[in-house]
């Protein structure tokens, strides 16, 4: 079996994989469609409307771009 680290199988008393431990910072994206589905999909709070990782580096790009702009234009 493929080691995948972030990822842990736990046994049963008889030896058998029972339960899966996975690191959420490390798969949070893999797993959340799959919470939203079973319904148990928790964000701390606030977090509802906060912005992907994608989202994230397109906001900031264009923060920087305007900071970087308006110097240009005093000077």
């Amino acid at each position: 079996m493929k080691t995948v680290k972030g990822i842990t199988f736990e046994k049963d008393a008889k030896g058998n994989n029972r339960y899966i431990r996975i690191d959420m910072m490390r798969h949070a994206q893999l797993l959340n469609p799959l919470l939203q589905q079973l319904g148990i999909l928790q964000y701390p709070d606030g977090w509802e409307n906060g912005l992907t990782s994608d989202e994230f580096l397109s906001e900031t790009k264009i923060m920087l771009r305007n900071k970087f702009d308006d110097r240009n234009k005093i000077s």
